[in-house]
């Protein structure tokens, strides 16, 4: 597995996984509170850490929806390696569901990669910090 690709095996595609996270998953929210994420952590025999992305018809028309969706796909992908080496020391099964929150066509029609790069950053640093101290 190549070092910084973002892999179908580290996709969320699965309905009850998704079911899992909106039932018994934790939230987090942004620095800016622009972009929330939904977290779960099970032990498991062979750890990984699996993402998706959720943004809401609501938040604004298509072409925009997926500008944003690659953003923060590219952001977590080129960030994720702290993630992956948490999941491999604590044998843990790490899923997280990003979602748009105040962001929207609307309130932020030129969405800037630095602005989310940041914003995924500080998601997954809060998500590391509440994982390590719920498994310690």
């Amino acid at each position: 597995m190549k070092k910084f690709s973002l892999s179908k095996n580290e996709r969320i595609k699965e309905k009850k996984i998704f079911d899992k996270l909106y039932k018994s998953g934790k939230i987090v929210l942004s620095k800016n509170k622009s972009i929330k994420a939904i977290y779960l952590a099970e032990k498991s025999q062979e750890p990984c850490a699996k993402i998706a992305i959720g943004i809401s018809k609501k938040a604004g028309k298509a072409v925009w929806r997926n500008r944003l969706k690659r953003l923060i796909r590219n952001a977590y992908r080129l960030n994720k390696l702290q993630l992956l080496d948490l999941a491999k020391q604590k044998n843990l099964n790490i899923y997280v569901l990003f979602s748009s929150l105040s962001l929207n066509q609307i309130n932020c029609p030129k969405v800037k990669y630095d602005f989310i790069e940041l914003e995924v950053i500080s998601l997954l640093e809060l998500i590391h910090k509440k994982i390590n101290s719920l498994f310690n």
